[in-house]
């Protein structure tokens, strides 16, 4: 007998673990309401019920001298715990891989154990269509009949079907990718709605009520002049944006101020640590921050609604809103039968 065996004689082993791939993820999303399970986790998180530490964050560049990274995204709410891991280079899509993709992790609220293991490239994009979902409600932009979506990979994809199944006034869609091709194969799958592929992104942000940038880009070029009246403009990517955008927003609303207030990384939380934009309420020469997401569902803060020259939501990323459906997903396997369970002892 080996050390180690001797070590590990009088340990218990770690149990099982349900695996569950994309095709079952998908399967329980069928019967499932992320845009529900979004909406409460936020109002959750602006009662402070749950956790959200800091995020873990891990950069380096691939072969290609391409930006490539690892990001850990702990959370809880209510008797959910666990965990997002979602890696990402921007390379992938030229080999024919997404973007990002990565793990999803439920925990065990007594002993701690992982309990399930999930595909999370699919539920994090649903995530993020959900938040924006939520954010188009709650800002007033239900009516829309125009929408734009600049950049047609996998977030542009879900937010577009999201939408678009969500608001029943859309009549016009217009799309901007950096590979027409992408853009054209979303416009093939909105069916029912006039779809326009355009040849620059200002043309199809200037075309919309809403507005949603899903790129890869890390320096802004969105210009105010590119809105068009009282639009909503939707910053889910790291940077279209630029500082006037912001600043000459008539609202500038997250999900987290702390999020933001913590990433430099991110042109907003530049911005706040310039000294730029402050935390909603507060007072001196920086402009504060209108209010979160949650504030507004809970009734902490306000929104005006549609407003002139247009509203910016500049969700970051919660992991707990990933966890949260981690645990409505892991939930529903039980339910039908669905997983692999590994032993792991």
């Amino acid at each position: 007998m080996s050390w180690f065996d001797v070590a590990d004689s009088g340990l218990s082993g770690a149990g099982e673990v349900t695996m569950l791939s994309r095709e079952e993820v998908r399967k329980c999303l069928t019967n499932l309401d992320p845009v529900g399970v979004v909406r409460e986790t936020l109002a959750d998180h602006d009662r402070g019920v749950g956790l959200l530490p800091a995020e873990a964050y891990l950069r380096w560049e691939n072969s290609q001298g391409a930006y490539t990274r690892s990001i850990g995204m702990p959370g809880a709410v209510r008797s959910s715990y666990g965990m997002k891991i979602i890696n990402a280079s921007v390379s992938n899509p030229a080999s024919g891989l997404e973007r990002a993709g990565g793990i999803g992790l439920c925990f065990d609220a007594e002993t701690a154990r992982i309990t399930t293991i999930m595909e999370a490239g699919l539920l994090s994009a649903v995530r993020t269509a959900a938040v924006s979902a939520v954010g188009v409600d709650a800002l007033g932009y239900g009516g829309a009949v125009s929408l734009a979506v600049v950049g047609c990979g996998a977030q542009g994809r879900m937010h577009a079907a999201l939408l678009a199944e969500r608001l029943p006034s859309l009549r016009e869609v217009t799309l901007y990718d950096r590979s027409p091709e992408a853009a054209r194969a979303l416009a093939a799958t909105l069916p029912g709605i006039s779809a326009q592929v355009c040849p620059t992104a200002r043309e199809a942000v200037s075309a919309a009520e809403i507005a949603v940038f899903t790129t890869t880009m890390d320096v802004g070029y969105v210009e105010p002049d590119w809105a068009s009246p009282s639009a909503l403009l939707i910053n889910v990517s790291l940077g279209d944006l630029t500082d006037a955008a912001f600043r000459d927003a008539a609202a500038v609303y997250v999900d987290d101020v702390d999020l933001v207030a913590d990433n430099p990384r991110r042109p907003l939380g530049r911005l706040m640590a310039e000294g730029m934009f402050g935390r909603p309420g507060s007072a001196g020469s920086a402009r504060p921050l209108d209010g979160t997401l949650g504030g507004i569902l809970t009734g902490r803060h306000s929104a005006d609604g549609v407003a002139s020259p247009y509203v910016v939501l500049n969700p970051f990323g919660m992991g707990v809103l990933d966890v949260a459906l981690y645990a409505a997903v892991s939930a529903k396997a039980r339910e039908e039968g669905l997983g692999t369970v590994v032993h792991l002892g």
